[in-house]
């Protein structure tokens, strides 16, 4: 698919959506095929060069006699769909830069998304690299018109399903001429719109913009500790605690995370396991409803190492002073020197490529904010 933006605004509404339309045409180059309807107070947009592709395989509908936008998610929570919400409407998309384009509002980096980035490699919860964007959960049922909003949200279930054993392998690079990683990464914030995760740096990008969210797959209790039947006789609290223990150690970095950002992780970890035994849940398979409930619906592949030192780039020397003050991260000066000596670890080469993300993100920003 394209791209989707629906909209309700409570005034100007005809006169916004042409001007929003043109900024998101201008931005994604004019994408053929467009199919809208603007209503007196809702709108919705598609830009898709299939002829076969409809409103409703996006799920999105629009109840003309009533003027009424109806938006849904699937069950399972990978679909994307991003929500900007402004004080008299909102916009939805499948591409965040998209809402803020076509809302006419600029964009900014969020501390939040990018807080939760630095510490575990991916936007936690809700949040996104944008300030005010944020995503939709999985199971909602969105119906707005110019004046209200309601929403429905289904809690999600985890499948009782066992996949085959999933193997995490190191992704590993023949030796080959020393790549511009500054470059690479400004182009993955373009085509992933800041969303791709960190251990794609040193691919290179396909063309144009991305049109899904990547869905992985994690086998049921393939990444449970190795003494998880004796954590599972504990007591419930002392169960969490030590599940929540078992994943922080497993996804936050010994070094370069803030306290901060260690902190805003721990407390999403409790969050997530505390809904899965609200859920019904209430031995180790809270692991599988942790990895399904955040990397896996939000696309990330936080378990992918990859074997190429961030310091074998060509634009090494531009790369070192972007490093020295990077928003969600410490002193990042000793996991650099190790990287040059070729001496660092897969988990600090991964700190240091995140970091390298957010600290061209700003970059990403002023081209999204000048859309040529």
């Amino acid at each position: 698919m394209g791209t989707l933006v629906a909209y309700t605004f409570a005034h100007d509404s005809a006169a916004r959506a042409a001007a929003g339309r043109a900024r998101v045409e201008t931005y994604y180059g004019g994408e053929s095929g467009h199919h809208g309807y603007a209503g007196t107070a809702v709108g919705l947009h598609l830009w898709d060069s299939r002829d076969s592709t409809s409103w409703h395989d996006a799920g999105a509908s629009v109840n003309l006699t009533e003027d009424r936008l109806e938006l849904s998610t699937d069950s399972t929570g990978v679909s994307r769909l991003f929500e900007l919400q402004l004080p008299d409407g909102c916009v939805w998309t499948n591409r965040p830069v998209a809402a803020l384009l076509f809302a006419g509002v600029p964009a900014v980096a969020s501390t939040r998304g990018w807080t939760f980035a630095a510490s575990c490699g991916w936007f936690m919860d809700d949040s996104t690299p944008y300030d005010g964007v944020l995503a939709v959960p999985g199971g909602t049922h969105i119906v707005a018109d110019g004046h209200r909003q309601q929403r429905t949200t289904k809690a999600y279930v985890l499948e009782a399903t066992t996949a085959a054993p999933t193997q995490v392998v190191a992704t590993l690079y023949a030796k080959a001429e020393p790549v511009e990683l500054i470059k690479r990464a400004l182009s993955w914030h373009r085509y992933g719109e800041g969303l791709q995760p960190a251990s794609s740096l040193f691919d290179t990008p396909p063309d144009g913009f991305i049109t899904s969210a990547p869905v992985g797959e994690v086998a049921h209790g393939y990444f449970y500790p190795r003494d998880v039947q004796q954590l599972d006789e504990l007591p419930l609290p002392d169960k969490l605690r030590a599940f929540s223990n078992h994943l922080q150690t497993r996804l936050i970095p010994a070094a370069g995370p803030t306290q901060a950002a260690r902190a805003a992780v721990t407390e999403q970890i409790d969050r997530v396991l505390r809904a899965a035994v609200d859920s019904g849940i209430e031995n180790a398979t809270m692991l599988d409803y942790f990895y399904a409930v955040e990397p896996l619906r939000r696309g990330a592949t936080p378990f992918t190492p990859v074997r190429r030192n961030l310091a074998s780039a060509a634009d090494r020397d531009l790369i070192e002073p972007l490093l020295t003050d990077v928003e969600g991260f410490g002193d990042l000066s000793t996991l650099w020197a190790a990287s040059v000596a070729g001496a660092s670890s897969a988990a600090a080469e991964a700190t240091l490529r995140q970091a390298l993300c957010r600290a061209t993100f700003n970059q990403h920003l002023a081209k999204a904010n000048r859309p040529q």
